[in-house]
């Protein structure tokens, strides 16, 4: 099987309360497992970041359909690229909400990983966003 990851970004037309991200959650979970797609996501204010893993046309599939989902905006690749193994196995979706990591830790991870005080993944760079989420990933995983 080729790998893949595809790391995007996107905005919502609104803030989305926890209910709806918990909604979404679970939705990816079902599908991504029966799909073998591993990832994390990353929500703060109005503003996603994501990491998908899998089978190429699982991947390409799954992002083309969250493309067109109307909760998300401006849907840009920031990264996407064969891989020799996954990051985020331990997880068919992780939700990591920047907004619910204390408020120190959470400034110093955006600061280092975007060079901004503020949470805006459409700017960040492919290696800046990948940075990021693996440093979520590896917060979480140590936090458990």
């Amino acid at each position: 099987m080729k790998l893949t990851r595809l790391i995007y970004a996107s905005v919502t037309p609104r803030e989305m309360s926890y209910a709806e991200l918990t909604a979404i959650l679970r939705t990816a979970e079902a599908h991504n497992s029966q799909q073998s797609i591993t990832g994390i996501l990353c929500y703060s204010r109005g503003s996603f970041l994501q990491a998908l893993e899998g089978e190429r046309d699982a991947v390409n599939a799954l992002y083309n359909r969250i493309a067109r989902d109307p909760r998300h905006e401006s849907c840009t690749i920031l990264r996407y690229g064969r891989i020799a193994a996954r990051a985020y196995d331990d997880w068919s979706m992780k939700l990591v909400g920047l907004d619910d990591q204390p408020t120190a830790f959470r400034r110093a991870l955006i600061l280092k990983y975007s060079g901004s005080s503020t949470f805006e993944p459409l700017r960040m760079a492919g290696a800046q966003a990948s940075a990021l989420l693996e440093a979520l990933a590896n917060a979480t995983r140590k936090a458990a």
